[in-house]
């Protein structure tokens, strides 16, 4: 479930634009059980891991 949880977090924040507020507000409606806490600890995570994933899309290919 956690990877679940960070995917619909990580799809708020780069496919609908949603701010970490509003993401995280939004995580209540699909998993109604976490607390205000757990859901910021989880957009956070979503959010370092969509920028780590844009800094890997835009790295220069290595090689000849």
């Amino acid at each position: 479930m956690h990877e679940e949880i960070i995917a619909k977090a990580e799809f708020l924040l780069t496919e609908l634009h949603l701010s970490p507020v509003e993401a995280q507000l939004q995580l209540r409606y699909w998993f109604p059980d976490l607390e205000r806490e757990e859901r910021v600890r989880y957009v956070q995570g979503a959010a370092v891991r969509g920028a780590r994933r844009a800094t890997d899309d835009q790295a220069p290919a290595c090689g000849p």
